[in-house]
């Protein structure tokens, strides 16, 4: 269907050269809007460990055509398993429930940046590189060097959970760090725990929780990356991980994926992530409007960051298509993700303390009941949707289409 064109061409500016800033420079470009994307790295890079790739965010690589290509690039994830250190078995969920023909992608986040790089650089964005934004002077970026670029009839905020462009436009906006972050990496599969296409968590109490996601071959070897949970106080950059303690503690919570801890404790080759709860009560600040982690940053609980942060870059696109103006696409834009971001948002939020914290008691409390609630038919829908991205709320979700992918006209 031909959609009819009120905003002409604009020039955009898109801060950010992550999954939603690549995704929304792109999208943008392609519907015909003049776009330069900034970023404040001299060589553009991918940051964060592997990432699953839900029916919402591959809905999204399928309008670039980079699907069949991220899917080639990753491992395809029939489900979540999560058991306790003694194997009680507390969330078992298959996207198979939602549809026979549903599945998620466990990828690196380096494939899924190169993806999206090679797809922007295809398109009519223009790419700035090492220009650091720190400010938006009306319709100007402003870089720290006091360098000024525009003029621009919409900014894209789209510089992560850390965002600079928040912290100074939007000052009062909640957005506190996490208590609880994780070190992670990646490494060969040499337990075979990533065969049955599974993301697999072990936990002990709240206060110890290792995941293991396949994220496909590279040289000729299946890969898994590796999540361990950690108090904020023990990631500081001045703070040494002991590698040998993790390895006893990882190898005594999950003894059948030794081989695998054994390999990354000898590669010591691990990455520190932190994680904010940002909550926004209006997602523009005069022209600037903020979308992905800058936008709406959760713990990774639930896995659904770079999926919100595709989905955002959709939107944005389709409303600006069909907006009379922008502050119309605004509203319009916010009325249709408000509902599924603050699902998700608060969702991720309540769920944390359960699986990293220091309150004993929620440990207890989730090994008694999730486990049986995965097998309560209503209830296990409810929690399959949740994981496959689809809910528009506590009380909604959209059905995936017939051939099990996640229908993006109905948003």
């Amino acid at each position: 269907m031909t959609v009819t064109r009120f905003l002409g061409p604009l020039d955009i500016a898109v801060v950010g050269c992550g999954v939603a800033g690549q995704a929304a420079a792109t999208l943008l470009a392609d519907t015909g809007h003049r776009v330069t994307i900034y970023e404040r790295f001299t060589q553009p890079q991918p940051v964060g460990a592997g990432l699953l790739l839900q029916p919402t965010g591959l809905a999204v690589l399928r309008q670039l055509g980079l699907a069949d290509a991220a899917i080639a690039g990753g491992a395809r994830i029939a489900g979540l398993e999560a058991r306790t250190h003694r194997g009680r078995s507390i969330l078992d969920l298959r996207y198979a429930d939602l549809h026979p023909l549903a599945f998620a992608v466990g990828i690196p986040r380096a494939t899924l940046f190169d993806l999206l790089h090679a797809r922007l650089g295809k398109s009519t964005a223009k790419l700035v590189t090492g220009a650091e934004i720190v400010d938006v002077d009306q319709t100007h970026l402003v870089e720290e060097n006091g360098a000024r670029h525009g003029p621009f009839d919409l900014i894209v905020a789209a510089d992560g959970a850390h965002s600079a462009l928040r912290s100074r436009l939007i000052p009062h906006a909640r957005a506190p760090i996490y208590p609880w972050g994780c070190m992670w990496t990646t490494a060969p599969d040499l337990a075979g725990i990533g065969a049955a296409g599974l993301l697999r968590q072990r936990v002990r109490g709240t206060t110890l929780m290792m995941g293991l996601l396949p994220i496909g071959p590279r040289h000729g070897q299946d890969e898994v990356t590796i999540y361990w949970s950690m108090p904020m106080r023990a990631l500081g950059r001045s703070k040494t991980i002991d590698l040998a303690a993790w390895r006893r503690a990882a190898t005594a919570l999950w003894p059948e994926a030794a081989p695998i801890i054994d390999h990354a404790a000898a590669a010591g080759d691990f990455a520190r992530a932190t994680y904010r709860h940002v909550a926004l009560t209006h997602w523009n600040a005069g022209p600037v409007l903020f979308i992905g982690d800058a936008a709406h940053g959760t713990s990774p609980q639930l896995g659904q960051g770079a999926n919100l942060g595709l989905m955002d870059a959709w939107v944005l696109a389709e409303t600006l298509a069909e907006a009379p103006d922008l502050l119309s696409a605004f509203l319009r834009f916010e009325r249709c993700r408000v509902p599924p971001v603050r699902y998700y948002r608060n969702a991720s939020h309540l769920l944390t303390p359960f699986f990293q914290s220091r309150l004993a008691p929620l440990g207890w409390l989730r090994d008694a009941v999730m486990g049986p609630a995965c097998h309560v038919p209503g209830l296990r829908t409810m929690m399959g949707s949740t994981l496959a991205g689809t809910r528009r709320g506590w009380l909604s979700t959209t059905k995936l289409g017939d051939d099990g992918c996640f229908p993006l006209d109905a948003f």
